[in-house]
């Protein structure tokens, strides 16, 4: 029987590898696999909910501002949803029709609007858009302490590491963000 990080590095095509960098690819591999699994877990719960994933991430995050006593408009939202405004119209439109939020007037600015998000009561809507579902929050729990601070360090390293990745670089088009040669940039 095969180790769960031979096993797991297999899926790579490297050949030969150091066993530390063997052994990083298998954490990758498995990191990979995990976000596939999430992926299809959002899908599922997506379809249980008949919303798209921009909504339940809309919902989420109105949730947790609104947890956190912030008020959201509809620019914010499109700029954490990474969306144009014309979008953000139509997917408050299908959630303010769907009963999941309500637009309401700025406190601050009688010209701006804020969007209030609608607590799920279903027990079924509050597992599904909630941050932390219990069946992983029981497997997190499992974890000693030591573990537990090792594997939140790790990730906010990969987080960091991910986060810097063509962080500030510009990209033009197909040659991504070198100069054309003989025309303008």
């Amino acid at each position: 029987m095969t180790s769960d990080t031979q096993e797991s590095a297999r899926h790579y095509w490297y050949q030969d590898e150091p066993e530390d960098r063997s052994r990083g690819l298998a954490v990758l591999e498995a990191m990979r696999a995990y976000g596939a699994a999430e992926s299809a877990m959002r899908r599922r719960s997506e379809g249980v909910l008949r919303m798209s994933e921009n909504d339940v991430s809309a919902m989420r995050y109105l949730l947790r501002a609104g947890e956190e006593g912030r008020s959201v408009g509809p620019k914010e939202l499109a700029e954490y949803l990474g969306i144009q405004s014309s979008s953000v119209t139509a997917l408050l439109d299908r959630l303010e029709r769907a009963g999941h939020i309500r637009r309401e007037a700025s406190p601050f600015d009688r010209r701006a609007l804020i969007v209030v998000p609608v607590v799920p009561q279903d027990e079924l809507q509050r597992a599904i858009l909630g941050d932390m579902r219990d069946e992983l929050v029981t497997v997190a729990a499992s974890l000693t302490p030591e573990d537990a601070r090792t594997v939140v360090g790790f990730l906010r390293r990969m987080r960091d590491a991910v986060d810097g990745i063509d962080a500030g670089r510009e990209t033009r088009g197909p040659n991504l963000g070198r100069p054309r040669v003989g025309g303008t940039a």
